[in-house]
C-alpha cells in the first residue's frame, strides 16, 4: 500500500504540474490553435499519469472520428493522436480544473435533453470541420465499462449525413494493473475525484486505440448509426483479443 500511495502522490504532483503548464499556455481564439493546444497538453497529461497510448491506423483525412466511450481518459488518449475537437457532456464544464481546460481546448458541450442546445452543438461541430479540425464524438451517449459497444444514437450523425462528412471509426480498450483498486473506465455512478485518485495508484496503464478505414457516412442517420456501430464493434472485438493476450507486467510503465 505504501508503494501505491507513493504512486498516487507522485502522479498527482505531475498532473497538477501539467495543469499549471496548460493553464499558462493560452491558445488564441483560432479553432485550429485550440486543437493544437489540445494535442500538446493531452501528451503532457498522458505522461503525467503514466498512461502509454498505443495507436493503430490513422484518421488523417477524416472530418470526424466515431467510437466507443470509456470515460474522461478517452480525451487524453485520443487527444495525443492529432489536433481535434471533442464533443463532451455538458456537466464536464463544471468539473474542477478539468472543466476549465476542456473549455479552453474548444470542446463542444452537449446537453442532450435540450433541443436548442443540441442545435448549437451541431453548429459548433460544423464550424470546426469547416476550419479543418476533425470532431470526435461518442454516439453511445454515455461511457461504459468497455466489455461491449453500446447502441449508437442517431442524432449526432445528422450533420455528417447532411454535409457528406467522411468518418473514421475507432475503438478503445485499456490494459491496466489495478493496484489500489484502480480502474480505467469511468462509468455508471462513479464520481470523478475518487475514481481519479484510485487510478493514479495503478501499477501499469496502457490505452489502445485502433482506427478503421475512413469512409463516407451515407444518406440516412439511423442507418448510419447502425452501420458505424458495426464498424466500431468489429474494431473493439479485435482490440479485446489483443488486451487479453498482452497483460501488462509490473514495472513496464514508469511511475
Amino acid at each position: 500500500m505504501l508503494k501505491v500511495g507513493f504512486r498516487r502522490l507522485w502522479r498527482l504532483g505531475r498532473f497538477l504540474g501539467a495543469c499549471t503548464r496548460a493553464g499558462m499556455d493560452s491558445p488564441t481564439a483560432s479553432l485550429t490553435d485550440r486543437a493544437r493546444w489540445t494535442r500538446r497538453h493531452a501528451q503532457g497529461f498522458a505522461a503525467a499519469i503514466g498512461m502509454e497510448v498505443v495507436v493503430e491506423g490513422d484518421p488523417a483525412d477524416a472530418d470526424a472520428w466515431v467510437g466507443n466511450h470509456l470515460g474522461y481518459l478517452d480525451i487524453v488518449g485520443l487527444g495525443t493522436v492529432r489536433p481535434a475537437a471533442f464533443v463532451s457532456k455538458a456537466d464536464v464544464r463544471n468539473w474542477p480544473i478539468i472543466g476549465g481546460l476542456a473549455t479552453r481546448s474548444g470542446s463542444i458541450f452537449l446537453e442532450r435533453e435540450r433541443r436548442m442546445a443540441v442545435g448549437r452543438a451541431v453548429a459548433a461541430m460544423s464550424e470546426r470541420v469547416s476550419a479543418g479540425v476533425p470532431v470526435v464524438f461518442f454516439p453511445e451517449g454515455t461511457s461504459s465499462g468497455g466489455k461491449e459497444v453500446l447502441p449508437f444514437h442517431a442524432s449526432l450523425f445528422g450533420p455528417a449525413v447532411e454535409r457528406g462528412w467522411r468518418l473514421a471509426p475507432f475503438a478503445l480498450a485499456f490494459e491496466v494493473i489495478a493496484d489500489g483498486g484502480a480502474e480505467a473506465p469511468y462509468w455508471g455512478d462513479m464520481t470523478f475525484g475518487p475514481h481519479f485518485l484510485r487510478l493514479l495508484g495503478h501499477g501499469g496503464l496502457r490505452m489502445r486505440i485502433r482506427f478503421g478505414e475512413t469512409a463516407g457516412v451515407g444518406v440516412d442517420r439511423k442507418e448510419a448509426a447502425l452501420d458505424w456501430r458495426g464498424k466500431v464493434s468489429s474494431l473493439h472485438a479485435g482490440l479485446m483479443g489483443v488486451t487479453r493476450e498482452n497483460a501488462l507486467r509490473v514495472g513496464e510503465v514508469d511511475p
